[in-house]
C-alpha cells in the first residue's frame, strides 16, 4: 500500500490493513520532522549513526520514509539495549507514573488524572481516568501552567 500526500492538510495518509480490517491514519509534516529530528539527535549521543531527515523531504513520501527510518532505528537500538527514548515524556511527569495530578495546561484547562506511561522503544505518559484504566491518552497542553499531586494513587509496574 502507497501512502498519501495530503498537502492542503498538511498530512501523511498512511493506509494499513490488519486482518479483515482497513484504514487510514495521518501524521503531521511537521511532527514527523520533529520528531524524527529529536530521535535522531537522540540516537546520535548514543553513538548510534543515523541519518537526520531533511527539511527538504517534508511532505514528500521522502519524507515520510525518512520518518521511518529513524524510528526504526530507535527500536532496534532499544531491542539491543532496553534504553527506551525519553523524547515523547512530559519532563514535569517524570517521576509521578501512577499518582493523581491536577494540572492547568498551556491553554488554561483544568484536568485531573492518573499519570500512566505507555510502552514501546518511545514512550509517551498518557491521562489515565482511573489508577486500574487499561489505556488513556497522551498526555496534551504541556507546558502546564500549574502541576498538582492531588493523590498518591499507586505504583504502577
Amino acid at each position: 500500500m502507497r501512502i498519501a500526500i495530503s498537502k492542503e492538510r498538511r498530512l501523511y495518509v498512511i493506509p494499513f490493513k490488519n486482518g479483515r480490517r482497513k484504514g487510514y491514519t495521518c501524521l503531521g509534516f511537521n511532527y514527523a520532522f520533529d520528531k524524527a529530528s529529536a530521535v535522531a539527535r537522540w540516537l546520535k549521543e548514543r553513538g548510534v549513526e543515523v541519518k537526520f531527515p531533511e527539511w527538504r523531504s517534508v511532505g514528500r513520501v521522502g519524507g515520510y520514509r525518512e520518518f521511518e527510518v529513524v524510528i526504526k532505528a530507535a527500536r532496534e537500538h532499544f531491542n539491543k539495549t532496553k534504553e527506551k527514548c525519553p523524547i515523547e515524556l512530559c519532563q514535569q511527569l517524570v517521576g509521578l507514573e501512577g499518582k493523581r495530578v491536577e494540572i492547568v495546561d498551556l491553554f488554561g484547562d483544568k484536568r485531573r488524572f492518573y499519570v500512566g506511561k505507555s510502552t514501546g522503544s518511545i514512550p509517551c505518559h498518557i491521562e489515565l481516568a482511573k489508577i486500574n484504566s487499561s489505556g488513556g491518552f497522551p498526555v496534551t497542553g504541556v507546558p502546564f501552567r500549574s502541576l498538582a499531586v492531588i493523590g498518591r494513587g499507586r505504583s504502577k509496574q
